[in-house]
């Protein structure tokens, strides 16, 4: 039942609620990181239909595919032949760009933790 006093009010800490269980909710979907490198025709998809086009990492021939847990810091690594005995350079363009992911990654988060941060401080007012 809303407050004669203050009608809405409810709703609007609702709201708030609502909002802050979303931005957490996204915080810990950043949990994994996923690096992949392509040699080869490959194909794109848009998995929902919106969004950023996605690489089918299935659809090439040669692939290298690293994933990171980003909580444990568990990181698993695969590659086709082809990147243990041809592709040196592309092997280390890939550890470059898993450390390069995982920077972005972390500063992501330090930013959402940020206006988190501000978001419950405004709340609180």
């Amino acid at each position: 039942m809303q407050d004669p006093v203050k009608p809405g009010a409810a709703a609007a800490v609702n709201n708030h609620e609502v909002f802050i269980n979303k931005v957490v909710n996204g915080l810990i979907s950043l949990t994994s990181l996923e690096v992949n490198t392509l040699v080869g025709d490959f194909k794109f998809s848009k998995p929902d239909g919106i969004g950023f086009e996605k690489i089918d990492p299935a659809s090439a021939k040669d692939r290298m595919s690293s994933q990171i847990n980003l909580i444990s810091g568990d990181i698993t690594t695969a590659m086709t032949d082809k990147f243990v005995t041809e592709y040196k350079d592309l092997r280390d363009y890939h550890q470059l760009r898993e450390a390069q992911g995982h920077e972005i990654v972390m500063k992501n988060i330090d930013v959402l933790k940020q206006i988190l941060s501000a978001l419950q401080n405004e709340f609180k007012k």
